[in-house]
């Protein structure tokens, strides 16, 4: 007995030592993550190259007003994206949307289809190759509200790239194909967005993006607006933009604001 009781008493020694030692480890990793600041996919429509710490949970609510046409408006009331990190080049997406949408006398509102993806980060920025990342989500048609509902699975690839240009300026940009649900047809889309930070707390972008659909006219818009870090993980963006192209001479435009944190 005296034996088993030494055994076990060195055991959990050993087990605590391991412990600890691995919580040693854990800890500065985790206390880096939390000292860089939030990095988020909006306000823009430019998605960012960078993934969620791992571990760590972050949501990134936007409300936003768009006028489509004269007779027809959309209220996003909020959409939502869940990202959780696998580790420091993966991330995992989940995007919830909730629209109310009226085009004359027609209205439809509720959930629209819930999007499931993932973030992969594919390599760092080296002179002027610019950091690079990419997304793959999938649109469930069927995990919607019954008006908003669509007939296909609808795929999205999305290529991202990063430059810096100085200490306070980076320039983003993506490339993607993107499929609505309700056509087999992709639609084609491009961003650019270059960044400017104005404080410690305080930054800026404009952007050109544009949407270009295989069988309709293409749309180009403009857009800008700003974000303020209340903490390191805590954030708040004001954005706004306007469509170049029209449609029966009408120009749409749409407002946003947002709220983002990191857990």
């Amino acid at each position: 007995m005296v034996f088993k009781t030494v055994n076990l008493f060195n055991q959990t020694n050993l087990m605590k030592t391991c412990t600890a030692l691995l919580l040693l480890l854990i800890t500065p990793a985790a206390a880096l993550a939390q000292d860089e600041p939030i990095e988020t996919d909006r306000p823009d429509q430019t998605e960012t190259t960078a993934t969620v710490p791992a571990g760590m949970f972050q949501s990134e609510s936007g409300f936003t007003h768009r006028q489509a046409e004269r007779n027809g408006r959309e209220l996003i009331l909020p959409e939502t994206l869940w990202k959780y990190g696998i580790n420091d080049k993966l991330e995992l997406r989940l995007i919830t949307e909730f629209e109310f949408n009226k085009y004359g006398d027609s209205l439809a509102q509720g959930l629209e289809p819930v999007d499931i993806g993932l973030k992969v980060n594919l390599w760092d920025e080296k002179g002027i190759v610019p950091e690079t990342s990419i997304i793959l989500t999938i649109k469930l048609p069927k995990v919607a509200s019954k008006d908003l509902a669509v007939d296909y699975v609808a795929p999205e690839i999305r290529l991202l790239f990063q430059n810096t240009i100085t200490d306070n300026i980076d320039l983003g940009y993506n490339l993607s194909a993107d499929w609505d649900g309700t056509s087999p047809n992709p639609i084609f889309e491009y961003t650019l967005s270059p960044n400017f930070k104005l404080s410690e707390t305080i930054s800026a972008y404009a952007e050109a993006f544009g949407y270009l659909p295989e069988q309709q006219h293409a749309t180009h818009w403009i857009d800008g607006g700003f974000k303020y870090l209340i903490t390191k993980n805590i954030q708040v963006d004001i954005s706004g933009g306007y469509e170049l192209t029209s449609h029966n001479h009408f120009h749409s435009y749409f407002e946003s604001v947002g709220f983002s944190f990191r857990i």
